[in-house]
């Protein structure tokens, strides 16, 4: 199934103003909803439910570890990055012990930032190129599959054949509807190798957390 059809939301967390202005404009050309807090305290008491938080470590009422901290007792499950220019071990090992999902560290270009939440955007199921069933992810631009937030090892074809189950999900589809499908898209599958790759498909899938991806000789289905 296509993404969920909402701007993805992403909280800025810096007390610079000149550095918090070209990001949000960066992030906004991406159309992305971006909301901008310069302190830890504005940060804690945030209600706009964040995909993502980017966020400095020293903010001029606490810490940046402190945020996330909170964030995470207060159940949050955004993805927290932090972009800033404490780049000691000690600093990051906080970070991540907090609760944190990245580290970026200044200098860096908008580029490089965007970059790397275009696919965490991906990996969350909510860019225009996902398929999504259940925890199951999938970007069609990337070719890359995620389940839990865990990369699946999977070849391009095997991609593919994952992708038309998950865009027909709850249909049982055959392996010679599944190879037909695909090929219509421009595709070779050699047929003699297709039940071998369903199989590592399946492994792959169900080994991350409850059998999702079910098949036999008689077909196969994403439920």
């Amino acid at each position: 199934m296509p993404a969920e059809s909402r701007p993805v939301r992403i909280l800025v967390v810096d007390e610079e103003e000149t550095f918090t202005h070209v990001v949000r404009l960066a992030l906004e050309l991406e159309g992305w909803e971006v909301k901008v807090v310069h302190s830890a305290a504005d940060a804690i008491a945030d209600r706009s439910r964040p995909d993502i938080v980017l966020l400095d470590m020293m903010l001029p009422d606490g810490l940046g570890t402190d945020v996330v901290a909170a964030l995470r007792s207060a159940g949050s499950r955004a993805v927290v990055v932090f972009v800033t220019g404490r780049a000691e071990h000690e600093e990051r090992a906080a970070a991540y012990a907090a609760g944190a999902d990245g580290y970026l560290t200044k200098p860096f270009s908008l580029e490089e930032v965007v970059d790397h939440l275009q696919m965490i955007v991906r990996r969350l199921g909510l860019a225009a190129t996902s398929r999504v069933a259940g925890d199951l992810v999938l970007d069609v631009d990337a070719g890359m599959a995620w389940r839990a937030d865990e990369l699946l090892p999977l070849t391009s074809l095997e991609f593919e054949l994952l992708r038309e189950l998950v865009e027909h999900r709850g249909a049982r589809r055959s392996t010679g509807e599944l190879v037909r499908a695909v090929t219509a898209r421009g595709i070779r599958v050699p047929r003699e190798f297709v039940a071998r790759m369903l199989e590592r498909i399946r492994v792959a899938v169900n080994g991350v957390g409850r059998p999702l991806l079910v098949g036999d000789e008689a077909g196969w289905q994403v439920g």
